[in-house]
């Protein structure tokens, strides 16, 4: 069970719940692993009420943030706001058991360095925010006869703390595709091992990877995913409040127009594919996406790497593998393709376990909690929610298409990878669970269940969002006229959506969580327009339209929305 610290606030009683040793979560010191960097630059990873200043963190304009300086404007900002002295780090949450009256009751553990146990308590509270995330505790493959294996075997959330055996490895295995894979592939091959990376054929393949610019206009994925004329090319369901209706009618829902949203994104493909050259030489070309960026989730990367991370493939520092590995032996990793690779390492970048890991009590409790699961009935809002989304958006009825370099058995070159049937997290504007006794009693909220490329943003509106809920201020949620059939089927329709949308087959994490890129400023549309504040911050229409949303455009929502209430 992973670590978390308890902030407690005696005025509401309220207590959140964070996972970290340390403050920062994922940002948390003793998981900066050498060479981590934010793929946000400067200026769009921080709080809109509390800028991280070049002079003060050591940064400069245009950069990408080093992780250091994350963790350090973390700290800053929790001492600045007084909530250091509100959090209780080494804890670690038992039990939460939700009484009658809607209390919880926590039972509680303080953890020691080395992961053992000493005082248990339990506290009372009105209240409840899960802000545990979805980087809590590592999912962890096993293999046949992995305890015959000799050398290091590490998740990827342990490269800080093994980093030593990352710079003496000789031969390193990292299996995956996704950013953390990229960056320990690269650091190992720095550090003078050969790697061997390994992407299993029936995966999302190799992230996206990015140019830190791109185009003669100085284009980045960040800047595109939080400019509104870059996100009409999304075809977001919940964008109703973000205006520009027509448009969106236009583009994803007529003939010509989802021919231009093709265009826009296979012009986008391309400049990736020139930046980089994968079709240059065998082994780029197994690196190349298998399917369009249309697809693509917050698995995509930024190449923000001091040299050409390509150029270690070229020179042979690092080989690609599109296999499954189906056992280990005392020095190698065995291969569904017949290869047996020389390991003195293995990294797995493998990802994580979606469901916080807190006990819920009563038992049963969880399922009404809106977690995901494998889902094998035929439900029927899950069906109307389908029928509307694809009704909506023709594009996504047949799903991703993905070309492997290589064709691969049981997974051929070419193939369609249709969305699976299941259960990602149900949760109401992707943070309450929508059943009625929850509602009611206001006691709880997840807080980061979701992937977002302007992670920042959505977050302190989120926090804004559960604050207004906790104290009934969100009009239709009030008690006297909630529909709680039109919020479960809402919060049916969202899930599916955004399951629909960011499949795994193409490197998305929609079937488990919302997975926001372009559709990230539309969500905070959406509840900006729950909290009655202006959704249009810009001073011009010029600059609604043509310019980024950076976090210093929310300035001042808290005092806006204090006055409004």
């Amino acid at each position: 069970m992973a670590k978390t610290y308890i902030e407690a606030c005696p005025d509401d009683d309220v207590l959140i719940l964070e996972s970290a040793k340390s403050i920062g979560g994922v940002w948390a010191k003793e998981r900066l692993y050498p060479g981590l960097k934010a793929n946000n630059l400067v200026g769009s990873y921080e709080f809109s009420d509390f800028p991280m200043s070049p002079e003060i963190f050591g940064i400069q304009k245009g950069q990408h943030i080093p992780g250091t300086a994350v963790h350090n404007y973390l700290t800053q900002f929790a001492d600045h706001f007084h909530l250091s002295s509100r959090i209780s780090l080494e804890t670690r949450l038992d039990s939460a058991e939700m009484k009658e009256n809607g209390e919880w009751h926590l039972h509680i553990s303080s953890v020691t360095t080395d992961g053992g146990l000493e005082n248990k308590y339990s506290l009372v509270a009105g209240k409840l925010v899960i802000a545990t995330g979805l980087t809590s505790e590592p999912f962890m493959p096993t293999y046949p006869d992995q305890s015959n294996f000799q050398g290091n075997i590490l998740h990827s959330r342990e490269l800080k703390a093994r980093a030593k055996d990352i710079e003496v490895a000789q031969e390193a295995v990292v299996l995956g595709g996704n950013k953390s894979a990229w960056d320990v592939s690269y650091s190992a091959a720095m550090a003078g091992a050969h790697v061997n990376m390994v992407m299993r054929p029936s995966g999302g393949g190799p992230g996206w990877v990015w140019p830190v610019r791109f185009t003669p206009l100085q284009l980045s994925i960040q800047l595109m995913a939080t400019t509104r004329l870059f996100t009409l090319f999304d075809p977001c369901i919940w964008a109703a409040g973000s205006g520009f209706h027509w448009i969106r009618y236009f583009l994803h829902r007529t003939w010509l127009g989802r021919r231009l949203v093709s265009l826009f994104w296979n012009t986008l493909a391309t400049v990736v594919y020139r930046a980089h050259e994968y079709d240059n030489h065998p082994e780029t070309r197994k690196l190349k996406p298998w399917t369009s960026p249309y697809w693509m989730g917050n698995s995509l990367a930024v190449h923000n790497y001091e040299s050409n991370w390509f150029d270690l493939v070229r020179n042979g520092r690092i080989s690609v593998h599109i296999a499954d590995v189906v056992s280990l032996s005392k020095g190698e990793v065995h291969l569904s393709n017949g290869l047996s690779l020389k390991a003195d390492t293995f990294i797995c970048c493998t990802g994580w376990k979606v469901v916080p890991p807190i006990h819920f009590l009563p038992e049963g409790l969880a399922s009404e909690l809106g977690f995901p699961a494998i889902s094998t009935e035929d439900d029927v809002l899950m069906r109307k929610a389908d029928y509307q989304i694809l009704s909506q958006v023709p594009a996504l009825r047949d799903g991703p298409k993905r070309t492997l370099p290589v064709p691969t058995d049981p997974i051929s070159a070419e193939t369609k990878m249709p969305w699976k049937r299941s259960k990602p997290y149900q949760l109401y504007r992707f943070m309450v669970p929508y059943e009625k006794r929850f509602l009611d009693h206001r006691n709880i909220a997840f807080i980061g269940a979701h992937l977002a490329v302007n992670a920042v943003m959505v977050a302190q509106a989120q926090a804004l969002w559960i604050t207004a809920f906790f104290k009934e201020k969100i009009q239709h949620l009030n008690p006297s006229n909630i529909d709680y059939e039109g919020v479960r089927y809402e919060t049916i329709l969202h899930s599916e959506y955004e399951k629909i949308r960011h499949p795994p087959g193409a490197g998305g994490s929609g079937e488990r969580c919302p997975d926001l890129v372009f559709d990230g400023v539309a969500y905070i549309d959406l509840l900006l327009n729950d909290l009655r504040l202006k959704i249009f911050r810009k001073e011009t229409l010029w600059k609604e339209i043509f310019c980024r949303y950076v976090p210093a455009d929310y300035q001042g929502i808290v005092e806006e929305w204090l006055q409004r209430n």
